[in-house]
């Protein structure tokens, strides 16, 4: 077989060789416990590697060609030493036979400027939030369809969720055609996020609401669903009245940890914004 026609992975070894050549010595976690004669030439070397995995050369050696079974708290550990990206970190994770995990996925709390000249763009109530449904940015539009949206920290699940909320009471007929998709959402969410402590305390602070519980654990099918796209629900906006909105998703594909979400409201044409900023948010509602 030619070169040319050798799979892409059969690489990985000589990129395994890259990424240590390319390591600065100074600046590897451990190295500083380890004896000075192990790394007098200043290279970082399969031994030393093995040295600061705890396992033998050899061993080590398997996982740069690819052979035999290593553990994922393995690759984990040599991702750090070598310093990897996140997209580093998941090929060294499928070339040693595992799923990469949602820590390697970067996290961005902020939203980039190009991102946000995007938000501004659209004609349609919008917002940019994270993987906790926390609100991180939102357009005019979206500030005087759901005026509590402003609070800073705002977060989309405990708003909608919370009895007595503003934003549950724009939710029209809530228990059928909005709780139930959260809900779904959340619930798929606690299983799959469960080390993302900031998913975990939505969770646990829309199931102190008991209205929450009973639709959480009176679900005889236990639905999970990632995103309820294009979903088609009644909502009572500021400016029109009641509508149907269809909710939309988007997440960038280099910021993953983002999401922008569209609510565009169906055989409607949104109004021209009044002049002057949108009415202050209603106080949160207290959950009980």
């Amino acid at each position: 077989m030619g070169r040319a026609e050798l799979p892409p992975q059969s690489d990985m070894p000589k990129i395994m060789r890259t990424w240590r050549a390319r390591r600065n010595l100074d600046d590897v976690p451990g190295m500083s416990a380890l004896p000075r004669h192990r790394h007098r030439r200043g290279g970082l070397t399969q031994s030393i590697m093995a040295d600061l995995l705890g396992v033998d050369e050899r061993h080590y050696r398997r996982l740069e060609h690819g052979e035999g079974r290593i553990s994922k708290d393995l690759v984990r550990e040599c991702a750090r030493i070598l310093g990897l990206n996140p997209a580093e970190a998941s090929a060294l994770y499928v070339w040693s036979g595992h799923q990469p995990p949602r820590a390697v996925v970067p996290q961005h709390p902020d939203v980039p400027d190009d991102l946000l000249g995007m938000l501004h763009r659209i004609g349609h109530g919008a917002y940019w939030s994270d993987d906790t449904y926390t609100v991180l940015a939102y357009n005019r539009r979206a500030a005087w369809h759901w005026p509590w949206m402003q609070r800073p920290g705002a977060n989309i699940m405990e708003e909608l969720l919370a009895p007595s909320s503003q934003g549950r009471e724009q939710c029209r007929r809530w228990e059928t055609h909005w709780a139930p998709y959260m809900v779904a959402e959340l619930r798929r969410s606690a299983v799959v996020d469960r080390d993302n402590d900031g998913i975990q305390r939505v969770v646990r602070r829309v199931r102190r609401s008991a209205e929450v519980r009973r639709l959480w654990d009176g679900d005889e099918r236990a639905e999970m669903s990632l995103h309820p796209y294009a979903t088609v629900r009644p909502m009572e906006l500021l400016l029109t009245g009641p509508v149907q909105v269809s909710v939309q998703a988007l997440a960038p594909l280099a910021y993953p940890g983002l999401r922008m979400i569209v609510g565009i409201p169906v055989d409607f044409t949104e109004p021209e914004l009044p002049l002057g900023p949108p009415p202050p948010p209603r106080p949160a509602a207290a959950v009980p």
